[in-house]
């Protein structure tokens, strides 16, 4: 992650004191422009992804770049689960750690993350585009080291489509918007089979699949991969990280 946008999310504020996924949103950023998002469609979203995973009652699922912790309240809205995460952001993980009191979260970089201990599940949502393709490679390769069952990261940015993606975040903004909060703030964009070939250096098979973010305006411009690390999607007997 470059230290332009270290910055920006050191200094995002811990807002609202109110247990709400729409004040863990908008504290995650998905509050404005083309990034706007609705509850009710994200919890859809996670409703998705948690399909996907065969995530059910009794699973453990680790986030990277968790922020305040939206997308793990989400799942657990839905199934009973034991969760935990890390930030690069103090506050934004303070935010996480009031509302999701047993979570385990913590303030670290994405690429210096223990891998011990696993779980069954390790995502990351919507962060891959702060790191360059070095660092993103040693963040993946940790990720899979820490799941037992799936890596799942979503919301990445398609190489493919990088032109329209960049007109439409252009479109939600004035000219001079645009350049004041952008400067030196690139977004990094992915080829599909750079997922598949990091996979496939750990001996593991990646699944690609398109944006399933409902009302998400980049939606067509983003995609999924789930990474898996056992033969099996399923959540597997309640247990509790180690």
């Amino acid at each position: 992650m470059t230290q332009n946008w270290k910055d920006i999310w050191n200094r995002r504020a811990q807002g609202s004191e109110e247990a709400s996924l729409e004040s863990l949103i908008k504290l995650d950023g998905f509050d404005t422009g083309a990034g706007r998002m609705e509850a009710d469609d994200w919890r859809k979203y996670a409703a998705l992804i948690a399909e996907k995973l065969c995530i059910r009652d009794g699973t453990t699922v680790f986030e990277v770049g968790c922020g305040a912790g939206a997308f793990l309240y989400a799942l657990r809205e839905r199934h009973s689960l034991s969760v935990g995460g890390i930030d690069y952001s103090a506050s934004l993980i303070a935010a996480a750690s009031r509302i999701i009191i047993d979570g385990d979260f913590r303030v670290a970089e994405a690429k210096e993350f223990q891998t011990r201990p696993q779980y069954d599940h390790v995502i990351a949502n919507s962060v891959f585009h702060y790191f360059d393709l070095e660092y993103a490679a040693e963040v993946l390769g940790r990720m899979m080291k820490k799941a037992r069952i799936a890596v799942a990261v979503m919301d990445i940015p398609d190489l493919c489509t990088k032109d329209k993606s960049e007109e439409l975040r252009r479109e939600y903004l004035s000219p001079h918007e645009y350049e004041v909060k952008y400067a030196g703030l690139e977004h990094t964009y992915y080829a599909r089979d750079w997922f598949k070939a990091q996979a496939e250096v750990h001996g593991h098979e990646c699944q690609v699949f398109d944006g399933c973010l409902p009302g998400y305006a980049q939606n067509r411009f983003r995609f999924g991969c789930i990474i898996r690390i056992s033969g099996d999607f399923g959540g597997g007997p309640e247990r509790t990280p180690e």
